[in-house]
C-alpha cells in the first residue's frame, strides 16, 4: 500500500478583519469622501455625501483624491499614505470609489478595508455591473461584508443631473449599510 504525501506550500488565504463598529447615530459625524480619480466619481460621492450630511446633521469634512497630496492619481493604487492618514484623523464615515473598472473597484475596495481595519466605516460607490465584483474582491481581501452603495451604470459619462438623483436616491442606502440596517 503506497503512502500519498502531500507538500504543504500553498498560499494561504486572505487575513480576515471584520467591520468597524457603526456609530451610534449619524449627527455630528465628519464625512469625507476618497476620489478615486474616475470620471464624475467625485461628482456623484460629493453629492451623496453632501446630502448625508443635511438629512442627519453630520458635516462633510474633507474630499479629497487619492493621491499624493490630494491630487489625482491612478485608480488602480493605493490611497497615498499621508492621504490615509489624513482621513483617519478627519472623517468619521468615508465614501469611496468609483468602483466602475476591475482594477479601481480592486483598489477602492482595498482602500476600504483599510479604512476599516483603522476604525473607520467606508462605503464603496459601485455600479450594478461591478457589484459581483465588488463582492468577490472584497470576500478575497478579508472582508466579505464590505459596505457597498451600488449606484446604475456607468457613473462616468452620465450628466450631472441624474448623478444627482443617483446621489440623492443613495443616502437611505448609505445610512442602511453604516448603520447595519
Amino acid at each position: 500500500m503506497a503512502t500519498a504525501i502531500y507538500k504543504p506550500d500553498s498560499i494561504p488565504g486572505p487575513e480576515t478583519t471584520s467591520l468597524a463598529p457603526s456609530p451610534k447615530s449619524l449627527a455630528g459625524l465628519r464625512i469625507a469622501v476618497l476620489d478615486n480619480g474616475k470620471p464624475n466619481a467625485g461628482v456623484v460621492m460629493t453629492r451623496a455625501a453632501e446630502t448625508l450630511a443635511a438629512r442627519v446633521g453630520a458635516k462633510v469634512t474633507l474630499i479629497t483624491k487619492k493621491g499624493p497630496r490630494g491630487e489625482s492619481a491612478n485608480a488602480a493604487i493605493p490611497c497615498d499614505p499621508e492621504i490615509f492618514d489624513r482621513l483617519v484623523a478627519e472623517a468619521d464615515l468615508v465614501l469611496t470609489g468609483a468602483a466602475d473598472c476591475g482594477s479601481c473597484t480592486a483598489y477602492s475596495v482595498v482602500d476600504a478595508i483599510a479604512l476599516e481595519k483603522a476604525g473607520i466605516p467606508a462605503v464603496v460607490v459601485t455600479t450594478t455591473k461591478f457589484k459581483p465584483i465588488a463582492e468577490t474582491l472584497s470576500e478575497q481581501f478579508g472582508l466579505k461584508e464590505t459596505r457597498l452603495l451600488v449606484l446604475p451604470h456607468p457613473i462616468g459619462g452620465t450628466d450631472r443631473e441624474t448623478l444627482y438623483e443617483w446621489a440623492d436616491a443613495g443616502v437611505e442606502r448609505v445610512i442602511g449599510v453604516v448603520m447595519g440596517r
